[in-house]
């Protein structure tokens, strides 16, 4: 596919140019080794961009983490930085997180935790992903802010009575959260 990519944008240019177009002139005359590593790292982004959209399922090499220290009442903090941690919360209390991917992934499994009412998961993504598996029985409230990225929200709009509610504060810049039951 990333071939394609690139002999379709040299074709366009190529059209351009046959068409009268001389903006790509100057382009086309470039020193192309500046442009090369950048081009590469945005057709890598974009493949995984467009991938992640299109459904297909990925085998992921994510390490199983455990979860960190913390008070009762206090809110778990991970990060991941150019790797991948995955991390299972099995009848652990639940009071929110602060989750930091930067060129990374995180997969969070919160589907045997103790999700406390009011609980605020707040998500900061830059270039990378992050994964939920959440129960069914919670009453979630998502709130983002994306460019070029997104969050992924299978659950059904509408608060759900007796239900434990948890918010998602979501800032994503070329990466998403993919919220999963």
């Amino acid at each position: 596919m990333t071939i394609g990519i690139i002999i379709l944008a040299i074709g366009i240019m190529m059209m351009a140019k046959a068409l009268g177009y001389n903006e790509f002139d100057r382009f086309l005359e470039a020193d192309w080794k500046k442009y090369i590593i950048p081009g590469i790292v945005l057709l890598i982004g974009l493949k995984m961009i467009f991938s992640s959209v299109s459904g297909h399922e990925h085998t992921t090499n994510m390490k199983l983490c455990e979860i960190p220290e913390v008070a009762e009442g206090e809110q778990l903090k991970i990060s991941a930085a150019f790797s991948g941690n995955a991390y299972n919360l099995r009848d652990e209390d639940f009071y929110g997180a602060k989750i930091d991917a930067f060129m990374g992934g995180i997969s969070m499994d919160l589907r045997g935790a103790r999700i406390h009412d009011g609980s605020i998961m707040d998500i900061h993504t830059f270039m990378g992903g992050v994964e939920l598996k959440l129960p069914q029985d919670i009453d979630l409230q998502v709130h983002s802010s994306c460019f070029i990225g997104g969050v992924s929200n299978p659950f059904p709009c509408g608060h759900t009575k007796d239900a434990k509610r948890l918010i998602i504060k979501a800032n994503c810049m070329i990466g998403g959260v993919d919220i999963k039951s």
